[in-house]
């Protein structure tokens, strides 16, 4: 099954960019509305949105989009979240059950002195700089929603460079300390704030909510073992055998038997995944070695190298001007 989004989130950032005068390409639109009557938009449609957004130039828009996206813009996920306790019951439920929001990416949290984190790893690529703020910016405004109070994150981080004033990454988030050009997207709150509950909930709700998500995450996961393995490395291609078996809640061993019963092993899969992905990228111009290499998850840029000349004969800037001039 490939890639999409809820419709709903898409629709939010529609309405903002109306509000704000944009206006989008009319055969976008048109390609976008035709998904009307659907619960959800293919992925390459929200990529070439957020492409023609890139292209407006306007390095605020991601932060601002961010601010506009509501609890209520994400359908059953939002509905979860606002029934939750806690921020931190609400990470759970956010990294369990994200993808029926959008499947271009993962929620992650982990634990360190300076709080919960928060951490956002991105599979796509398209105006990566302007989601990532986007999708951070929202999660901090659906924090307050969720936890009943103005809480604020402690420290930021981002993966790429300051794209915007920094008095404006000051009010989005609240204030917070922003590091640039850091290995993670995350954002860290307190243990005090990610335990605080002081919002009225009825756990009957949430627990409805949480049914819910479970049966709508269900049908979007393939049926078939190899499927759910294709699925998960299509969504995560960096992730090792051990990671995947473990996501799966298997043994290495198991993992390895089930794909054999379907004459498939583990490691043609995931070369398969990656040549595909790499093929796809190499095209854009945005695209760089060092970043397929880090994404794809190779060791060093020089093994990711070697890898596509095995796959096309030709390395990395040959084969783009070769194909892509």
């Amino acid at each position: 099954m490939d890639a999409s989004v809820t419709q709903n989130f898409t629709r939010a950032i529609m309405r903002h960019l109306e509000q704000l005068g944009i206006q989008l390409n009319p055969q976008l639109k048109q390609q976008i509305n035709k998904y009307d009557d659907a619960s959800r938009l293919p992925m390459v449609l929200q990529d070439a949105l957020w492409q023609s957004l890139e292209d407006q130039n306007d390095s605020s828009l991601g932060l601002n989009i961010g601010l506009a996206i509501l609890p209520q813009s994400l359908d059953t996920m939002g509905f979860l979240l606002l029934s939750s306790p806690s921020l931190g019951e609400a990470v759970n439920s956010l990294v369990d059950y994200s993808s029926l929001v959008g499947e271009g990416g993962a929620f992650s949290k982990s634990h360190s002195k300076q709080g919960w984190k928060l951490c956002y790893e991105a599979k796509f690529t398209v105006a990566a700089s302007l989601r990532i703020e986007a999708i951070l910016a929202s999660s901090v405004a659906s924090a307050r929603w969720i936890s009943g109070k103005n809480i604020a994150p402690v420290a930021v981080y981002l993966k790429h460079s300051r794209q915007a004033d920094l008095a404006l990454y000051d009010r989005v988030f609240m204030g917070a300390q922003i590091y640039f050009g850091h290995t993670k997207n995350a954002i860290v709150y307190t243990d005090e704030d990610w335990n605080f509950k002081q919002r009225e909930v009825n756990p009957a709700v949430h627990t409805q909510m949480l049914e819910l998500a479970k049966q709508q995450l269900s049908q979007l996961q393939p049926k078939n073992f190899p499927a759910k393995v294709i699925a998960l490395l299509t969504r995560q291609p960096w992730l090792s055998k051990a990671q995947v078996a473990s996501t799966l809640a298997i043994s290495e061993r198991t993992l390895s038997r089930k794909l054999l019963a379907e004459n498939l092993n583990f490691q043609s899969i995931v070369h398969d995944i990656k040549k595909q992905y790499a093929l796809e990228q190499v095209v854009k111009a945005s695209t760089t070695q060092a970043g397929l290499a880090e994404y794809l998850g190779y060791h060093d840029e020089s093994a990711f190298a070697k890898a596509f000349k095995r796959w096309t004969g030709m390395g990395f800037r040959q084969y783009r001007l070769h194909y892509c001039s």
